[in-house]
């Protein structure tokens, strides 16, 4: 017997059986089902706007519009050399091709334009056959505030840019053929050879990073050693910082003068469109207010919101109930999806609720009706705190890098959570929520290997920023006396010897001062809401550090 297929919002999907394969019955009720999950995927492509593919753009509303944004598509990749026609006797592998549509949208999801792309059907490819190596790097949420923090703090121009046809400028050294999409015409036994980096294609990432990497090296710009996403600009007293993410670029300058200069030098090799503030960016609207940015993402809170039901006005992130692990018999992909845009929230704009996401994750495969009912309170806290904004200023009063670091001892089959949260100029540059892979013996250890973990990240963070505000040696606080002892002894007991690795680590950083460790006491330790759930007066103290510019509240006397 053919396993059974599961049900499909509402429909009944009979189980297959082999001595059924020539029931006339049967083969009819199978159309019936094949017809009514068509009227399915119609009606949701109907609800929100965008075709599945090419027959369904033609059979929209909006035809017109689509079949226009397609007709453009192919003029551009006619006109950028993306392929060339050949004979296809002796081929072995065509890749397909498919249309790919899109609204896209602003922050607060208000469709702005209809998009169709061209993509290459890559799951076909062969490693080793027709593509090698595939990474491109992309800048975390601590490169993007921290630049914005540098811009606030000596009052630099920002400006945002879209690259037009982002991948179609690199060339690929590998030989590809793929089959005319629909609405391309080309001769009999004929394929197209791309001669350009289409979208789709597994390596297409890369071949634009390395193409871009090339013409920033050209124009002056040098790569950052620890995030090669990031560049700098730096001839006698010009400056210039530039980020890229896929496709969008922020570029911020000294002077204008220099932003102009680099405004001409990146339009001269690339196809570019410009806006002159920075407004969003990777869908985190961006505003300034008074001394600094506010970030914000209305857009992805409005999608998550309308996917979940909400129903109550809640103060804290979770609810008081407990949560079982409860094997479930399938993957429930609304829930992923929830999970998924929540932990995009928490890392970019909302890190008062990263602890919930990172906790409801362990879930993701459990079948129970409080899993649920704790998702839907964390969506209904996330609703009550919509309007909060995340604030990129600076004080020049705190100047060096302070790195709360906390954790919880035990917790869900005895592994302790971590937190930690970097502060720079007041402003959180990064944050983490971790459960621990070992059982920590004491609080003691568990401290000491979140300060180890802590650690190595933050002088990742500190080295990668030193283009940005020199040299930097973090202060790491914790509020373990004893784990801070353990340190300042600088030798490994015997009551400490299951914590070598640790220990090591953490004191050649603190011998070679690339690394300071202070105490702090509990009640200043902003990195607690990262360890366990807070109750609504911990929660509110928390998100008042974020509207008073991060730590203005628990500021250290």
């Amino acid at each position: 017997m053919f396993p059974q297929i599961n049900k499909a919002r509402g429909i009944h999907l009979k189980t297959i059986e082999l001595k059924n394969l020539f029931d006339n019955s049967l083969i009819r009720e199978m159309k019936e089902q094949d017809e009514s999950l068509h009227l399915l995927n119609m009606s949701s492509m109907y609800c929100n706007g965008t075709p599945t593919n090419y027959h369904e753009a033609k059979s929209t509303p909006q035809a017109a519009e689509w079949m226009e944004v397609c007709k453009e598509e192919l003029r551009n990749l006619k006109r950028m050399g993306v392929w060339e026609e050949v004979e296809g006797d002796n081929v072995t592998q065509i890749l397909g091709t498919q249309w790919v549509f899109a609204l896209k949208s602003d922050s607060d999801s208000r469709p702005l334009r209809h998009e169709a792309c061209l993509v290459v059907q890559g799951h076909q490819q062969i490693r080793g056959v027709n593509f090698e190596e595939t990474f491109a790097p992309t800048p975390t949420f601590a490169t993007l505030q921290s630049i914005l923090m540098m811009a606030s703090k000596n009052s630099w121009k920002i400006n945002t840019f879209d690259v037009t046809s982002a991948y179609l400028h690199s060339k690929i050294n590998e030989v590809i053929f793929v089959r005319p999409p629909p609405g391309v015409t080309i001769g009999k036994n004929k394929v197209l050879r791309l001669k350009k980096a289409l979208y789709g294609l597994k390596q297409a990432g890369r071949c634009w990073w390395l193409h871009l990497k090339n013409i920033l090296q050209e124009i002056g710009f040098k790569a950052n050693d620890n995030d090669q996403s990031t560049y700098a600009y730096k001839i006698s007293k010009d400056y210039a910082m530039l980020s890229i993410h896929v496709d969008n670029g922020v570029l911020v300058t000294r002077k204008d003068n220099i932003r102009e200069k680099m405004k001409l030098k990146l339009t001269e090799k690339l196809k570019l469109r410009w806006d002159e503030d920075i407004n969003s960016i990777v869908g985190i609207e961006i505003k300034w207010k008074g001394n600094g940015f506010c970030l914000k993402q209305p857009g992805l809170i409005k999608k998550l919101i309308e996917a979940i039901d909400i129903q109550l006005t809640v103060s804290q992130p979770l609810p008081d109930i407990k949560l079982e692990s409860s094997p479930a018999s399938q993957i429930d992909h609304h829930y992923l999806s929830a999970i998924g845009m929540m932990l995009y929230l928490a890392q970019a704009t909302q890190p008062d609720v990263m602890y919930a996401v990172n906790y409801l994750a362990r879930f993701a495969m459990n079948d129970q009706h409080n899993i649920w009912k704790a998702l839907k309170h964390l969506v209904d806290y996330i609703n009550t705190t919509k309007h909060q904004t995340l604030k990129i200023g600076v004080d020049n009063t705190r100047r060096d890098m302070e790195v709360y670091i906390d954790a919880n001892w035990g917790g869900e089959g005895s592994r302790s959570q971590h937190g930690f949260c970097s502060i720079l100029y007041s402003t959180m540059v990064a944050c983490n929520s971790k459960r621990q892979s070992c059982i920590a013996s004491s609080t003691c250890q568990a401290e000491y290997v979140v300060l180890s973990f802590a650690a190595r990240e933050v002088l990742w963070l500190a080295s990668n920023l030193e283009d940005m505000i020199g040299h930097q040696c973090p202060v790491l606080l914790l509020d373990n006396k004893s784990a801070i002892q353990i340190e300042i002894n600088s030798n490994s007991k015997k009551k400490s010897r299951h914590i070598q690795r640790q220990f090591n680590i953490i004191n050649e950083l603190v011998v070679g001062q690339k690394v300071k460790i202070n105490w702090i006491a509990t009640t200043e330790q902003m990195a607690d809401i990262f360890t366990k759930a807070q109750g609504k007066i911990k929660t509110n103290q928390f998100r008042g550090c974020m509207e008073c510019l991060w730590g203005c509240v628990l500021r250290r006397t």
